[in-house]
């Protein structure tokens, strides 16, 4: 009888063959897996590294804005420290620039008094604004080398009315012609005008919500300025009061002011 031979690859794990084919397959396998294990420790070695590369920069990082912050503190205490300086500096400046003033002054006064400056020639002029006279007077006994006249003069009262007042301003045209004027605003009636004819004009204007009075300026003195006078005459009526007319007309020589004020009774 004959025998017939397989030609297909047996699969037995007896046969040398395959346990040969098998041990090269296995080999293939062990060799791909330690490639694979190779390449997933040189990723970890590289991580490590990125992750050691990261710590290292936020350390840095760290360290720089410490650093920053240390630098802001130090510059923000030296800013502060030398504005404290700087306006101490001031003061003492200021109360050194005080206590020259006040020295000055005080010698001023001193030869002022020693030299007995005094007012001559005390005189009143036109009245200036409502209740409100000019004065003038002439500083006698100022030596020819006494180059502070001015100073003097400011620094000298008169009497008028029995009260003591300070020049308003002086005008210097040398030794013996220094003039002081005065703006004496108490005890000067021929300078105080006054409001009379009150005339009411009713509203402004249908739905206005204002009314409009009218007043005639009494005793306005001669040669004054009936504007300035309108302005500064005080007025009082309806349980207002007013410094002054918000506007003035004159009419056939007579000075007239005029006031609008909101009036509920107009709406």
């Amino acid at each position: 009888m004959a025998v017939k031979f397989s030609t297909s690859l047996s699969n037995d794990p007896l046969d040398p063959d395959v346990r040969d084919r098998i041990r090269k397959d296995w080999d293939i396998e062990l060799r791909q897996h330690q490639k694979e294990v190779l390449e997933r420790i040189d990723t970890q070695k590289r991580w490590r590294l990125e992750d050691n590369e990261r710590i290292n920069l936020r350390e840095q990082w760290g360290t720089e804005v410490e650093k920053h912050d240390r630098e802001v503190e130090d510059r923000l205490r030296r800013d502060e420290e030398h504005k404290s300086h700087m306006h101490e500096q001031w003061e003492r400046e200021v109360e050194e620039h005080k206590k020259e003033v006040e020295e000055l002054r005080r010698r001023e006064e001193e030869e002022r008094l020693r030299l007995n400056m005094f007012w001559t020639d005390l005189a009143s002029h036109t009245c200036t604004t409502y209740a409100t006279r000019e004065y003038t007077a002439r500083l006698v006994n100022v030596p020819s080398y006494y180059n502070r006249r001015v100073e003097a003069c400011m620094a000298t009262p008169v009497k008028i009315h029995g009260i003591e007042y300070m020049p308003k301003w002086c005008e210097d045209h040398g030794p013996n012609d220094v003039i002081g004027h005065w703006e004496v605003d108490q005890h000067e009636p021929d300078c105080a005008s006054y409001w009379i004819r009150y005339k009411d004009f009713g509203c402004i204007s249908p739905g206005s919500g204002q009314r409009r009075i009218e007043h005639y300026l009494e005793h306005l003195p001669s040669g004054a300025d009936w504007k300035e006078f309108c302005a500064t005459t005080p007025a009082s009526f309806l349980g207002m009061h007013f410094m002054g007319s918000e506007f003035c007309f004159q009419n056939n020589g007579g000075t007239y002011g005029h006031w609008v004020f909101d009036d509920e009774s107009c709406k």
